[in-house]
């Protein structure tokens, strides 16, 4: 059973730091480095609902998740935890060349970083990095406080991302599949 990929990221569990490495077995379990140590990780039940049962190396955990905003607030076996997520840059991401005379995929990934980097007035940002599942508004939709926008996948869990508060929807800046990164700019509202 080899690694089908792997993706590393950044979390903060309250206030200590990890890098963790997260791979997808050919059995559709995960193999989880973190701190030296290898974890076989298992999700069962619908992670989408925000309570499921996660298997690590044999021991069974009762998990509830709610984002609020950038923040997962996660119980595990009763515990609490306030847990941050982000994609983990890779050392060479600064220093990809950039501007008119870099390569086509430098130029784009320089390109990427400008708009990511762009405040925008009314902008609704991805908490986590994952791909876009759901679009629940187009423009011109009105919404209400907690409403769901859309849904963003990581790690095979559905995230609902909420309405921050009233408006109407004056632009989509991602489609259905789309790949987003922590902190990119989903939608704006007006």
């Amino acid at each position: 059973m080899g690694l089908l990929s792997h993706r590393d990221y950044d979390v903060r569990v309250g206030h200590k730091a990890y890098r963790l490495r997260l791979a997808e077995e050919a059995d559709g379990s995960f193999s989880v480095e973190v701190g030296g140590r290898r974890l076989r990780v298992r999700i069962s039940g619908e992670p989408g609902s925000g309570e499921f049962r996660l298997e690590v190396d044999g021991r069974e955990y009762p998990v509830r998740i709610k984002l609020s905003g950038q923040v997962a607030e996660v119980l595990v076996a009763g515990k609490p935890f306030k847990v941050e997520v982000r994609a983990a840059r890779p050392a060479s991401f600064d220093k990809a060349p950039s501007g008119p005379s870099a390569p086509g995929p430098a130029r784009r990934l320089a390109q990427q970083r400008q708009v990511m980097a762009a405040p925008r007035k009314g902008a609704i940002i991805s908490p986590i990095p994952g791909r876009v599942v759901a679009l629940k508004v187009r423009p011109g939709d009105k919404v209400r406080k907690g409403d769901v926008l859309l849904i963003i996948e990581a790690m095979k869990m559905e995230n609902e991302i909420r309405a921050p508060r009233d408006g109407t929807v004056k632009e989509l800046l991602v489609s259905e599949g789309s790949s987003v990164s922590t902190g990119q700019p989903l939608l704006v509202l007006d």
